[in-house]
């Protein structure tokens, strides 16, 4: 997919002439325009709508005009408080930004094209192009493929670059990726790209055994069948204001990836993706902590995944101290707003999701699960065997079937969840999805889970019944 940019004009049809029978007549008009501050923005289109960068240091104002009719607008999240006002004629709506919140504005209750706004805060301590150790791209078109950071380099890409190719860092030190830019993963991927020495070739950001990583304010566009952001056997990753917007259909394409990794910390992202927006894996099987993901808003997309996940791939060694906290989950369309799928023999405990709104979840709500699935360390070696026992259609997308004289032998992989707090977990619009809270079986059980605080549309909900939860081989689940 490559870009389309103009100054204050999404091109979707080029002002060209088609011939329709023999009469000449003129391209569509652009779907939007976009001023700020009365000045036109660049803007870049893709199948879903359109994206916009722009600099906010007071409150901006920002003007959307259409080519079509409108007569209902959603500003999302919720919680920015951003109110659009519709012009006279219908033909476009007016907003004020008042800082960096990432905003998506959706016309007529319809999410097949919307406008995503991309406000961010001034840079400061911008490298200059020749400063030793920084591999600068300024504005414009750039095509560098991979991009190997080595010890203490920055990777700097200027606002207004847009850089085709995917960066790959593995046992380094300090390094640091940022700007204002956009890092565009179209020509990423494809066959061939697995195997010894590939590492990271699939994905947009690949970081292994990095301490003191920092990725900051860049925009990462079009990741297609591959984790987006993949952080493995990381120590001390920071990542703050990164923007992850995913047009592909191609499930596996997840946002943030932090797996076997620990003292991290993500705060004050976007993501759109299909698959999980954030999640914690630990393919590595080594002790993981010291997570925190906050302040983000996400979009979780419908081919499948969830908001915020830890699992399925759990592995042996524990899983703790995790922090999910003032979160905006604007759209779940598939998975689960909130979810731990423990699909191995790990203790996953002293979990916490503190202040998370959902604006729209269509599916599941809580999911807390002791599963046997195809992502397990005792998943069946063949494909086939894989396929045959998927339970399509059922709660768990990956669950595997067995028999119940099988299920003794797949007890002895499974692990457990326990002393997980959901703190003010707000339904703030749209239906109120089921949860589902289930161990493996007595001995593998879910085990102190609080819900405290828990909402649906400002009304409190104090029990199992009241928010369609189903609770199966769990002990000590308490509503407050």
């Amino acid at each position: 997919m490559r870009p389309k940019p103009s100054v204050g004009v999404l091109l979707i049809g080029l002002a060209q002439l088609a011939l329709a029978g023999g009469v000449p007549v003129a391209a569509p008009p652009p779907d939007f325009r976009v001023n700020v501050q009365d000045r036109g923005i660049e803007l870049h289109d893709f199948p879903q709508g359109a994206f916009g960068l722009f600099e906010v240091t007071r409150p901006t104002k920002v003007e959307i005009q259409t080519s079509f009719d409108i007569r209902w607008v959603n500003v999302r999240p919720r919680s920015a408080g951003v109110a659009a006002v519709i012009a006279a004629d219908h033909r476009g709506v007016t907003l004020v930004a008042t800082d960096a919140t990432p905003l998506t504005v959706e016309f007529n209750d319809d999410l097949v094209r919307v406008v995503h706004l991309f406000p961010y805060a001034a840079d400061r301590d911008i490298p200059r192009p020749a400063t030793p150790n920084v591999r600068y791209f300024g504005p414009g078109l750039h095509e560098p493929g991979l991009i190997d950071l080595r010890d203490g380099e920055t990777l700097y890409l200027a606002p207004g670059a847009w850089v085709r190719g995917n960066v790959r860092s593995i046992g380094t030190n300090n390094v640091t990726i940022r700007g204002r830019g956009i890092l565009d993963g179209t020509d990423v991927g494809g066959p061939g790209v697995v195997g010894p020495g590939r590492a990271g070739l699939s994905n947009l950001i690949y970081l292994e055994r990095t301490t003191g990583a920092r990725l900051e304010g860049i925009t990462l566009f079009n990741s297609h069948g591959a984790w987006t952001v993949y952080m493995t056997g990381t120590t001390g990753t920071r990542v703050d204001g990164l923007r992850i917007l995913n047009p592909s259909v191609d499930y596996g394409d997840d946002g943030f990836d932090i797996v076997s990794s620990s003292d991290v910390r993500v705060e004050n992202v976007f993501v759109r993706t299909n698959d999980d927006c954030v999640v914690v894996k630990n393919l590595g099987d080594v002790d993981t902590h010291d997570i925190t993901v906050r302040h983000c808003v996400l979009w979780n997309m419908p081919t499948g995944g969830n908001g915020l996940e830890i699992g399925f791939e759990t592995r042996n060694r524990p899983i703790h101290h995790i922090r999910f906290e003032d979160i905006d989950l604007i759209h779940v369309e598939r998975g689960s707003a909130i979810s731990i799928h423990n699909g191995d023999a790990a203790v996953v405990e002293d979990v916490v999701f503190d202040n998370i709104r959902v604006e729209d979840a269509r599916r599941k709500l809580i999911d807390f699960a002791v599963v046997y699935a195809q992502y397990g360390a005792d998943r069946p070696a063949s494909d086939e065997e894989n396929a045959r026992r998927l339970d399509r259609g059922g709660t768990w997308d990956g669950m595997l079937t067995y028999s119940p004289a099988e299920k003794p032998e797949r007890a002895k992989f499974r692990g457990h969840i326990r002393n997980i707090r959901v703190s003010n977990l707000h339904v703030v619009d749209g239906a109120l999805p089921y949860s589902a809270i289930a161990g493996f079986d007595e001995g593998h059980a879910v085990e102190n889970v609080v819900i405290e605080g828990l909402q649906y549309l400002g009304r409190p909900i104090l029990s199992a019944y009241e928010g369609k939860f189903s609770v199966e081989n769990a002990a000590g689940v308490e509503f407050k």
